[in-house]
């Protein structure tokens, strides 16, 4: 009778620790949230200062951005998934190889507001990254909740 107390309490102690662990992420992934959120709104307004200051001839439009008919390129930014997580593989400029940087299809010399909203949206994709690695985490806190609370120790 006492080894299964003791492996109730400990279960149960698991149990705790798992909820706590669930509410620390919940709370990182609330917070991932909110920055890439802001960060975001950062780049959009950014973006949208570039348009209004440089309107006209030099306006930064859809019209700028490669169709069908231009020539090929390669992303400097590939998402891959790994057993560690998601992670965000950066490759450098480089015309030969096919990587280009997009922002010189706006202009030769892009204005601070445009490079200052690359960046935001460059941090933005890192935090989407971390994000989904916070709901992994999550997922798996879940499972071994409910699988705890079904096993038999607890019952």
């Amino acid at each position: 009778m006492s080894i299964q107390n003791c492996e109730k309490e400990a279960a149960g102690q698991l149990l705790d620790d798992l909820y706590l662990d669930m509410f620390h992420l919940v709370e990182e992934h609330t917070q991932c949230r909110i920055n890439l959120e802001r960060c975001n709104a950062s780049g959009a307004i950014l973006l949208a200062r570039t348009r209004f200051q440089h309107g006209g001839s030099q306006s930064v439009s859809t019209a700028q951005i490669p169709t069908e008919n231009s020539a090929e390129f390669n992303a400097l930014c590939r998402v891959v998934d790994s057993t560690d997580g998601v992670c965000i593989e950066r490759h450098a400029v480089d015309k030969s190889k096919g990587f280009v940087e997009p922002l010189h299809w706006f202009s030769v010399l892009p204005p601070m507001s445009l490079r200052n909203a690359v960046t935001k949206f460059k941090d933005c994709i890192e935090l989407v990254a971390e994000s989904t690695n916070l709901q992994r985490q999550l997922g798996e806190v879940l499972d071994w909740i409910t699988k705890l609370r079904r096993s038999a120790l607890l019952s």
